[in-house]
């Protein structure tokens, strides 16, 4: 499996330079491949979701008379979400070579009693790494906050997690101008993003506020475990110092590292112009070990990981029979004659822009619980809204694809979000959904109140 799978990410990554025909259909066969050899060691909710995607989107694939030679063509789409996967064990790797994971442990700490104030302090740092680190926030939260809630129940710890990050780090996405969705609504709008920058700080202090009180309120409850004596000293000393300078060392070397990473990223995006995803999968493993040789780690960190990396490509099984299959479903989908019918249903709203907006806001929600990434369904959106966008207030309905996108995130159980954090935690992603539901519906209504005020 290891092989296969890294033959496709490295076919896909070679393939971001020289743009080949021939490779891309290359990386659809190995796609294909890693489909069917994944689909036997798939749990069965993955291997039952997975083939229904496929099935489903096979019958578009005949309806629409297309040849099976075709077939490892549509099968390229989510390739570069998996390549992230692939990746991000060399960028958690440093973090935990560093020692960075203690000093972010230690800081959570500070003057901290129970779950209720981990609560904020932990969605707090997920919003701050957010933009630095994007995706690969969460298994590094996730790393350093579970040592906090040792003693508590599975069910608590896990939803605890789901909750405090997933939702600070949605909302370090809505005010990125480098978030896909962010982007690409600024872009069918043809608003400049620092329009929207005001509103979109509006909207996320509103829903950092919202999300703080329900998280404080829900853990209060939850005292901070008992610690072995050694870390009830280590804490008590922090405490009574504050962060102490090693700690502020620490965190500010981490912040600098990221801050080089994100600025690097811009840069290579800018240069070679391949998108914020593949450029993200691209720079991570070069970055993390120029990391790791300046802080002179490179032994220690090549001996941690590289078993870390073989586990975590082993364990890509599931994601490649969800991602594999729903990317052949959408790409035949988006390909096909029935895009028609569902356009159809704009044509009836346009009149009324409050319908539209709420339309919309259910729509991403709705098709994110059924597999459609959020970027297929503003890609969608963006033909259909592009005739009426100026009959309206065009921020209105930026706002409204923002939020309504970006509540994916934490909601939508086949999002890049969500899918990494049920297999962190080892859960199924549907449960992580149904902990997230109501505040992603809070924070899409949000946006919508906001908009339908701008008309």
């Amino acid at each position: 499996m290891i092989l296969l799978y890294s033959l496709l990410i490295i076919c896909y990554f070679l393939n971001l330079f020289i743009h080949s025909t021939f490779l891309t259909y290359i990386i659809g066969i190995l796609a294909l491949f890693s489909l069917i050899f994944s689909l036997k060691a798939a749990t069965r909710l993955y291997k039952v979701v997975g083939i229904i995607f496929f099935v489903i989107g096979f019958f578009i694939f005949i309806y629409q008379q297309r040849s099976f030679t075709e077939v490892p063509l549509y099968m390229t789409t989510t390739v570069s979400l998996l390549a992230v996967f692939y990746v991000l064990p060399f960028i958690n790797s440093i973090i935990i070579v560093g020692r960075y994971d203690q000093q972010v442990n230690k800081l959570l700490r500070v003057r901290i009693h129970h779950l209720g104030q981990l609560y904020y302090r932990s969605s707090f740092s997920a919003f701050l790494l957010g933009g630095f680190l994007n995706i690969a926030t969460l298994p590094l939260l996730k790393t350093v906050v579970q040592k906090n809630l040792v003693g508590e129940t599975q069910n608590i710890k896990n939803r605890f997690i789901s909750q405090s990050l997933l939702r600070g780090y949605s909302l370090s996405l809505l005010i990125s101008p480098m978030e896909l969705l962010v982007v690409l609504s600024v872009e069918y709008t043809h608003i400049p993003y620092p329009v929207y920058l005001p509103w979109l700080i509006l909207i996320t202090a509103v829903l950092f506020i919202l999300n703080w009180i329900i998280g404080f309120k829900s853990f209060k409850r939850y005292e901070l475990p008992n610690e072995t004596s050694d870390r009830k000293t280590e804490t008590q000393s922090t405490t009574e110092t504050g962060i102490n300078t090693r700690m502020s060392r620490k965190i500010f070397s981490l912040l600098l590292y990221l801050i080089g990473f994100m600025m690097i990223i811009v840069l290579v995006n800018h240069i070679l112009d391949m998108g914020f995803l593949q450029t993200v999968a691209l720079i991570i493993i070069p970055f993390s070990f120029v990391w790791a040789l300046s802080i002179r780690r490179l032994k220690s960190y090549i001996a941690y990981c590289l078993p870390l990396w073989q586990i975590r490509t082993l364990s890509l099984t599931n994601n490649m029979v969800l991602f594999l299959s729903v990317g052949f479903f959408t790409s035949n989908l988006n390909d096909s004659i029935f895009m028609n019918y569902i356009q159809k249903p704009f044509e009836y709203l346009t009149t009324t822009p409050i319908l539209l907006f709420v339309f919309i806001q259910i729509l991403f929600i709705g098709l994110a619980m059924i597999g459609f990434h959020p970027l297929v369904t503003i890609s969608i959106l963006g033909g259909v809204l592009e005739p009426i966008i100026h009959s309206i207030n065009p921020v209105s309905v930026g706002l409204v694809l923002m939020t309504s996108g970006l509540s994916t995130t934490i909601a939508g159980p086949f999002n890049l979000s969500v899918s990494l954090t049920a297999n962190l935690l080892s859960i199924n992603s549907y449960k992580v959904s149904s902990w997230n539901l109501g505040y992603a519906l809070i924070m899409s209504s949000i946006g919508t109140i906001i908009a339908i005020i701008l008309l």
